[in-house]
């Protein structure tokens, strides 16, 4: 780990108070870390929805890749076709 200082807006250092003072964080550090590791998910989750979304309007845009297997392919494979 790091030891790095920040200026944040007064509005999350009272956040991170309150959440000492409410019992979810033991200090004001690991309130913060609460904090940042909350937004370090979401981002995540916001990483994983743009790169389904660009691959999606690829796929409409070129078409599916032509190497995936069709319905005929699965049939004639399993020897129903």
């Amino acid at each position: 780990m790091k030891i790095v200082t920040l200026k944040i807006k007064d509005e999350y250092y009272e956040l991170a108070e309150q959440m000492v003072k409410k019992g979810i964080a033991k200090s004001t550090d690991e309130a913060f870390n609460l904090i940042l590791s909350y937004g370090v998910s979401k981002a995540r989750e916001e990483l994983k929805k743009k790169k389904i979304k660009e691959l999606t309007e690829r796929w409409l845009r070129e078409g599916l890749p032509s190497n995936l297997p069709t319905s005929e392919d699965l049939l004639r494979e399993r020897g129903l076709c």
